[in-house]
């Protein structure tokens, strides 16, 4: 159904005669006035939204659901026994915030996996375990989207569903707030530094909270206090954090006499996320999940879904491990069979610093496991990427392009909820890499007429 259906929605573009630069500078507007921006360029590059069948929706949440679980499980082992804290490459500050209780049960409230669906398979990448962005992008998306006349009439052909995200991200902090400790409706301070090319997303953020009656503020760190058992940004008194920024950015300018880690480990605000996220995000939990070492930490089902859609991963070191059941030398073998690989930074963001051995001469492989061994990476087993044809637009004109498309799963509290797309003709998928967006449609089935 999912192929016959997007073969009608291009079908219905190339019959169409709207598709007029005036109308593509009407959807850049939109987007700009719905601030569905990085920086200062729309994200939306699109004339169709991601389109994915029910089953394949279902795969992917489940999937994803199950795995959060998983991720859960390592982060208590690692809590329990801390040494599997340094497996993954936790700095001795993150390693000691990490061990503060935060008040409530869950390592990480908020979080998104790095997916690719490929029918009904999915494969797993990345977790983002720190605060993900763009929750406010896909519904916007698909309200700039219905300007095309194509998607109005698809509409009329298909059921559609979409998700709200925001909606669940505020219901899983209220929930969250609750568990803590927290009484009514909290205060809510949105935290990271000013001048982001993100900022837009906390302004939607802020405004879908108020609007909810969450009293809600933007601010950055330098400008909060903590005194007396609160914390403050100037007359408002902080309940909740939502906190954006990123940890070790974070611990790279401020100590723990910061206001928000005090607060924090006095139990005087509910930081969402917590610390101890942390564990989680290094991609290095991925060796964790992919070791066969660690094979009883989880459930059958769990073990299942891991085999089936988490690639094996490794910490680049000199060590010896398993290899599809084979002991090997780990060095020795990523650096004879590179087409095999792709290295990443273990803890870092924007498809930065991403080595892709079928992409690389023997010299050039070389020198990055030389980066590899020498700053703190993982090497994960690549994935056979597959191209899907989208209508990319620009001002004057569009045309069908063969795009890397992700489906990255929003989880809040163990639940899947929407999910944000990327396209890019590139392999690193990534809005920070000078990817796209476009919206998100699950096909629930079609409509008799």
């Amino acid at each position: 159904m999912r192929e016959r259906a997007i073969k009608l929605y291009h079908d219905l573009l190339a019959a169409s005669d709207d598709l007029t630069p005036e109308l593509f500078a009407r959807l850049k507007g939109e987007m700009s006035a719905r601030r569905l921006l990085y920086g200062e360029r729309e994200i939306g590059v699109a004339l169709r939204p991601h389109l994915l069948t029910l089953d394949q929706y279902e795969i992917l949440a489940h999937s994803s659901q199950v795995l959060a679980g998983a991720f859960e499980k390592v982060g208590a082992a690692m809590l329990a026994e801390p040494v599997w804290m340094d497996r993954v490459g936790l700095t001795d500050r993150e390693r000691s915030l990490a061990l503060v209780h935060p008040g409530f049960s869950s390592l990480a409230v908020t979080t998104r996996l790095d997916a690719f669906v490929f029918g009904d398979e999915v494969k797993f990448v990345e977790y983002n375990a720190e605060n993900p962005s763009s929750l406010t992008d896909q519904t916007g998306l698909n309200e700039v989207l219905f300007e095309i006349r194509a998607l109005q009439t698809f509409a009329e052909r298909y059921r559609l569903r979409q998700f709200m995200p925001a909606e669940a991200l505020l219901r899983s902090m209220l929930s969250t707030y609750s568990e803590w400790g927290g009484h009514g409706a909290p205060n809510i301070a949105i935290i990271d530094w000013a001048d982001l090319p993100t900022a837009h997303e906390f302004m939607l953020l802020r405004n879908y909270f108020v609007g909810r009656g969450v009293p809600t503020i933007i601010c950055t760190p330098d400008d909060i206090d903590y005194s007396g058992g609160t914390l403050r940004r100037g007359d408002f008194r902080i309940n909740l954090v939502y906190k954006r920024i990123i940890i070790h950015e974070f611990l790279a300018r401020y100590d723990e006499t910061h206001p928000m880690v005090r607060a924090y480990i006095n139990h005087d605000v509910c930081l969402i996320n917590p610390f101890r996220c942390k564990a989680l995000h290094k991609k290095a939990c991925f060796e964790l999940l992919t070791d066969e070492e660690h094979e009883n930490w989880f459930t059958p089902l769990e073990r299942k879904v891991i085999r089936r859609s988490v690639p094996w991963t490794r910490r680049v070191t000199e060590s010896k491990t398993l290899y599809k059941g084979q002991q090997i030398d780990l060095l020795d073998y990523i650096r004879r069979n590179r087409d095999g690989f792709i290295l990443k930074p273990n803890d870092d963001y924007g498809g930065h610093g991403i080595f892709f051995g079928n992409r690389s001469t023997e010299s050039e492989w070389d020198d990055s496991l030389t980066t590899a061994l020498e700053d703190d990476y993982v090497v994960q087993e690549i994935l056979n990427l597959r191209t899907e044809e989208f209508p990319i637009f620009d001002e004057r004109r569009w045309g069908l392009e063969q795009m890397y498309v992700d489906t990255n799963p929003f989880i809040f509290r163990g639940k899947v909820e929407g999910a944000m797309v990327r396209l890019s003709a590139s392999p690193i998928v990534n809005v920070t890499s000078g990817g796209g967006m476009t919206g998100f449609f699950i096909i629930e089935d079609e409509i008799d007429h």
